[in-house]
């Protein structure tokens, strides 16, 4: 008693330290639940403490946001995704498949259709025109990307393979990132305007549901509500999420989170191709520095990933194979926090979403490299043949000339895309004022 009397604050500390302790213990017991973002990978001498305040900021972080826990420790397997019934009743959408459309929308429906039809009907003629009865297999292996050994990037079951496109095929309006930090700084910093940003920093694939913070004409909006009041929209989807995810106590529960995240977009967004993007590996002085945030758990957290893209059907693509080095970390001078990819660095990972493109459409085929619909395909096979001589691929030595020409032609689809209800300046600002790097590369969004 002479101690406490003594010392009062020294106590204080004390019996904080204490209840953090066992209040750790019990979480680590399983006697109390936890939340999704406790991690248990740490020194044993202080799980109890480390728990403890682990769980307590992410509860206190959820009711600042007033986001609401989801249970995804229950196992989910690919299924149909079943939407909120109270979308409808608070968004005023209809959230079924019989939704009437309006004349504007219908209309834009039958254009995107003339404009398939008419994309499939020249590839059509164009097989009519093939040499020696060479069926329209060649013209598409004319232009695929030939992957490196190194690179698990896979389509999946879907799609034929993996092409070479211009920017037109991420600036038409149809394009959406999701993600965290990372996935912001790209929308930033990539260059590629018109592309919807749905990512933020510190956000988690368990919130996509709860977390309200997309701005709209009707207040602040979650991601499956954004989806919801878009429905339909967009057709490339890409996807990043993991590396604040890498405490979690069980595998099971982000994968269950994945599966759901991705059903629930596949609904809203039927017609979309979905990308899966590996996680980033770290540099190699962040890795060896930190027990969860570290290159040995990304790799194995990326083997999960893919077998969540194979059974979801959609395309994965392994960002480490080009932006790691020989011993698979990222390059020190890529991320000067060790983490968050530079601005002037920014370039390797456009190229490789660019060389890793899916045609959903026939409509896409017009932003490949180096194809034109007005070249004979007979042209098409000589230029393959020179470049098979020469040890070059067709999609590494486009006709500049000819892809200028396919971007002017669609310069007028480009710049009138859809409307977008949700402010794209609000979520993602341009990267042009002194505030956009500011803390950026701090790593403050790694929980």
């Amino acid at each position: 008693m002479r101690f406490f009397k003594n010392c009062p604050f020294l106590s204080i500390i004390v019996l904080i330290s204490l209840c953090l302790f066992i209040y750790g213990i019990l979480l680590t017991a399983g006697v109390l639940p936890a939340s999704n973002t406790v991690n248990f990978s740490v020194d044993p001498e202080t799980v109890g403490v480390a728990a403890a305040m682990q769980d307590i900021k992410s509860r206190f972080s959820n009711l600042v946001e007033g986001v609401q826990d989801r249970d995804y420790t229950v196992d989910y397997m690919p299924t149909e995704y079943v939407p909120d019934e109270e979308l409808a009743n608070n968004l005023g959408v209809d959230t079924g498949e019989d939704e009437e459309k309006g004349p504007e929308e219908e209309k834009e429906e039958s254009e995107s259709e003339k404009k398939d039809a008419e994309a499939a009907a020249r590839r059509a003629e164009r097989s009519e025109r093939m040499k020696n009865g060479e069926s329209e297999e060649f013209l598409k292996e004319a232009f695929k990307t030939r992957l490196p050994e190194n690179d698990a990037s896979d389509t999946g079951d879907s799609y034929d393979g993996f092409y070479s496109v211009g920017d037109g095929y991420f600036t038409g309006g149809d394009t959406v990132i999701i993600g965290d930090s990372r996935e912001q700084g790209f929308g930033l910093y990539s260059g590629l305007d018109g592309i919807v940003s749905y990512a933020q920093k510190s956000y988690g694939v368990h919130q996509v549901f709860t977390k309200r913070w997309i701005d709209s004409e009707v207040g602040k909006l979650t991601l499956e509500e954004a989806m919801a009041l878009n429905k339909g929209r967009f057709r490339k989807i890409y996807i990043m999420f993991g590396l604040n995810e890498m405490g979690w106590a069980d595998e099971t529960t982000f994968d269950n989170a994945y599966y759901q995240l991705i059903d629930m977009l596949k609904y809203y967004q039927p017609d979309a191709v979905i990308y899966v993007q590996s996680i980033i590996n770290v540099t190699k002085s962040k890795s060896q520095t930190s027990n969860v945030f570290n290159n040995e758990n990304i790799t194995r957290r990326n083997e999960a990933l893919k077998v969540v893209a194979e059974k979801e059907h959609v395309a994965y693509l392994d960002l480490n194979s080009v932006l790691t080095d020989e011993e698979g970390n990222l390059p020190e001078y890529y991320a000067s926090d060790g983490i968050h990819i530079s601005q002037k660095y920014m370039y390797i990972w456009v190229d490789f979403l660019k060389s890793h493109a899916v045609l959903s459409s026939g409509s896409d085929t017009q932003y490949v490299t180096g194809y034109t619909p007005e070249k004979d395909v007979s042209d098409i096979g000589e230029n393959e043949e020179a470049g098979e001589n020469d040890g070059s691929e067709a999609e590494e030595s486009p006709d500049s000339e000819n892809e200028n020409n396919s971007e002017s032609e669609n310069a007028v689809d480009t710049e009138s895309g859809g409307s977008d209800n949700i402010e794209i300046e609000d979520i993602a600002p341009a990267a042009n004022g002194e505030n956009t790097t500011e803390n950026w590369e701090t790593g403050e969004g790694i929980n």
